[in-house]
């Protein structure tokens, strides 16, 4: 009888186990930052700087080169690995005035990233997680 008990107990005791690590749940209120993946939109400061300063190239129907690196339009399928990589990449283009492009900066000059802009795009992509 006892036997039937203990094993009974480490029994439920495994599957839960098994269900906490098979369906994680964050903690509401978590400092946690969210993880990317598939369906995590761009919040909407980073949004609102992408639509003004991107999306000119970095969209479905932008230049063809610049869409192939990075497409605004897709980000929501991109897995959590490559939406950390290309906001990372997004981040030091930015930092160190890749992009914009020159060209693009001088036909759009009130468009042109601020400091505080780029430091705000850095902390976004610094905060993303796997």
């Amino acid at each position: 009888m006892k036997k039937i008990a203990l094993f009974s107990l480490i029994a439920i005791s495994a599957i839960f186990a098994f269900m906490l690590v098979l369906n994680p749940q964050t903690v509401i209120g978590s400092k946690k930052p969210v993880p990317a993946g598939p369906g995590t939109a761009l919040p909407d400061s980073v949004l609102k700087f992408v639509q003004k300063t991107c999306m000119d190239c970095h969209a479905d129907d932008g230049n063809f080169m610049a869409k192939g690196k990075v497409n605004f339009s897709n980000w929501d399928a991109y897995t959590a690995e490559k939406q950390m990589d290309k906001a990372k990449a997004i981040c030091k283009a930015l930092t160190k005035s890749d992009m914009p492009p020159s060209k693009w900066r001088k036909n759009n000059p009130t468009n042109v990233p601020t400091q505080a802009e780029i430091d705000m795009v850095c902390r976004w992509a610094n905060s993303l997680q796997k």
